[in-house]
């Protein structure tokens, strides 16, 4: 048996370290590289995440401010009326909405249209024709005029040209009443 040199045992040994701490120095450098390309990403997808929370806020905003008015505009819409439904009211309803009719007939449509009015007789509340007719024409007139932010500018041209005179024209056919007395009671109008 030789005895080995301790030496050269621990130049071996030290030549075999040498070996591994340069592969360690190529891992580690390796390691580095991609730790910077991942910090770089890194710091690009922050910015990056950070412009797309706010663009988000900015949208949900936007969504929330839309859904909003949204809103509002339907809430006017369910303002308006729909035609009376005479059918189906009791006589305590149906005496209501006839006042309500009376009124919107004889303390506004008679002052803003008197020319089509005119031709209207005083008795047309004892004439169902004139209820429904007149109650439809209420209501189209409150569902163009009604909604002050959002006026229906082709419907109010269309209730000028049609609704207004083709009901005035077909209640005066309706409604053969003489001046005094009303056909259809047989009394004095009031």
């Amino acid at each position: 048996m030789t005895d080995s040199d301790p030496l050269f045992d621990l130049a071996a040994q030290l030549e075999e370290l040498s070996a591994q701490l340069e592969v360690w120095r190529g891992q580690w450098g390796r390691t580095q590289g991609e730790i910077g390309v991942l910090r770089e990403r890194l710091e690009r997808e922050t910015g990056q995440t950070i412009m797309l929370r706010v663009e988000v806020k900015r949208l949900l905003a936007e969504v929330k401010a839309l859904a909003e008015q949204l809103e509002r505009a339907l809430e006017k819409r369910q303002l308006t009326p729909p035609a009376a439904p005479w059918w189906c009211v009791t006589e305590a309803e149906g005496r209501s909405m006839l006042a309500e009719l009376r009124h919107w007939v004889e303390d506004f449509a008679r002052k803003h249209y008197p020319a089509y009015l005119a031709r209207l007789p005083a008795c047309w509340p004892n004439h169902p024709e004139a209820v429904w007719e007149l109650s439809t024409l209420r209501a189209e007139h409150e569902r163009v005029y009604g909604d002050e932010d959002n006026r229906d500018l082709a419907g109010a041209l269309w209730w000028y040209e049609r609704w207004l005179p083709g009901v005035i024209a077909r209640l005066e056919k309706a409604i053969t009443c003489d001046a005094g007395v009303c056909r259809r009671t047989r009394k004095t109008p009031q």
